[in-house]
């Protein structure tokens, strides 16, 4: 984060009734994260007293946004699926000022721009997408069933999505099986599910791409006012001051036998009645020394270039995919297009993505040189009419998930008195995985109490 850590109303340094609680103490939630916050917040609406033990300096995880000469910059390329049904339980969209992107992309297939939109939510683009050489005839009828048959299912997560995990297979799988065409697949679902689940092989489980379809139909993609950090802050507005203590790693459990009874913390012994690990995967296996958590190797990344300038990129309010395969940048996402605020009056903000391979590169300098480049190219600019503003890498944005893994996964039942699990990786790696896990695990501390 550029500058000194802001300033956070949900921080308290001052001793709480909650540093004081009855009998074995509060319960201990590791992790700030969407998943963190969200079982703190229910727990708290309960009445019963939680202490949040965040490693960082701020709410939210991965979920974080930093603010630099005016701009606002998200810790990687991120939106909110407003149709996600974990968000609408646990937040009033309204209250996060949100700004939508169109349901709809811009498709350089090498030589020149395609713009596809959903015919229904804009009419006027029918005869465009009929007309479109990236799609057959057939292809069309193939996504419109595809979408008539996941608009009706009855999924709540993408791990329902998924099926039977004996039968699961990944989203090429789902594609190829569906009969959809190369050009359908390569020019532009290897994009733009790829940009979603950071694998434009599409090897995972068919789960997120069924699921996503199925919200984009229902919902919109939506930045907030404020940032994607609108998400946590949000959460965090439902906890007590002093709930969250930041810089405050913790070490190891403390059990008692075979019962988890509290945590260090920076040395410090901290009794609880009960104690939810809620951090990223890597985290939560190192704590709790289940096998069951990925690690880091199968951690997925994304590096995001940001550009800023003053002209228009006269792509809307639409991604903007490379469907030809041969750029390093996946897609470009026009920020202060679709919402005003991540810009200042005048300017305008880019976020340029790229995958596998393509971020991984260590150098900064290159690899944002080489995104402006293929930006430009796409858009028909200059490079002298865009800046570089920040490279952010997220190295471990999401944990890879293969058909199949939803069955593998732990749930909020540990398995070992007092130990609670939460986090995306006891669900899926998604905004609602998250705050799923969240209400899972304050569900289980309540209903064993």
């Amino acid at each position: 984060m550029d500058g000194a850590a802001p300033l956070d109303p949900f921080d308290r340094d001052d001793e709480t009734a909650d540093d004081r609680p009855e009998e074995a103490g509060p319960v201990i939630v590791i992790g700030a994260g969407l998943a963190g916050l969200t079982c703190a917040a229910e727990l708290t609406r309960a009445g019963r007293p939680v202490v949040v033990l965040e490693a960082g300096d701020g709410l939210g995880g991965r979920v974080r946004t930093d603010r630099r000469d005016g701009y606002l910059l998200d810790r990687g390329f991120q939106v909110i699926l407003d149709a996600y049904p974990a968000v609408r339980r646990q937040l009033d969209i309204a209250d996060l000022r949100p700004a939508a992107f169109d349901a709809g992309a811009a498709i350089w297939d090498g030589r020149r721009l395609h713009h596809l939109a959903d015919p229904i939510r804009h009419p006027r683009a029918l005869g465009g997408a009929i007309r479109s050489p990236l799609f057959g005839v057939l292809d069309k009828v193939r996504l419109a069933a595809l979408a008539v048959r996941v608009r009706t299912a009855r999924w709540a997560s993408a791990s329902e999505a998924a099926g039977d995990p004996e039968t699961d297979r990944s989203g090429a799988d789902l594609l190829w099986d569906s009969g959809f065409g190369r050009r359908a697949v390569d020019g532009f679902a290897r994009p733009f599910w790829g940009g979603i689940t950071l694998d434009p092989a599409l090897a995972g489980s068919q789960a997120t791409l069924r699921y996503t379809l199925k919200m984009f139909l229902e919902g919109r993609a939506v930045l907030p006012e404020s940032g994607v950090q609108a998400l946590p802050d949000h959460l965090a507005s439902r906890l007590r001051l002093g709930t969250v203590r930041y810089n405050t790693p913790v070490e190891e459990l403390i059990r008692v036998g075979d019962r988890v009874v509290g945590v260090r913390a920076r040395g410090d012994v901290r009794s609880a009645s009960s104690v939810v690990v809620a951090t990223d995967p890597a985290t939560a296996r190192r704590l709790t020394g289940d096998g069951r958590f990925p690690d880091d190797s199968s951690g997925l990344g994304c590096t995001t270039v940001y550009l800023k300038g003053r002209r228009q990129p006269e792509i809307g309010r639409r991604l903007l995919l490379d469907g030809s395969g041969r750029l390093s940048v996946n897609h470009v996402a026009p920020l202060s297009n679709v919402q005003s605020s991540y810009a200042p009056n005048g300017r305008h903000l880019l976020a340029a993505v790229l995958l596998g391979e393509h971020a991984a590169n260590l150098d900064d300098e290159a690899v944002a040189t080489q995104a402006r480049a293929e930006t430009v190219r796409m858009l028909g600019h200059t490079a002298a009419e865009w800046d570089i503003l920040s490279v952010v890498r997220v190295p471990f944005s999401q944990f890879a998930q293969p058909p199949g893994i939803y069955g593998r996964l732990p749930e909020a039942d540990s398995g070992t008195p007092g130990l609670v699990y939460a986090g995306e990786a006891t669900a899926d790696s998604s905004q609602n995985g998250a705050i799923i896990s969240g209400e899972a695990a304050a569900r289980y501390i309540l209903g064993s109490s």
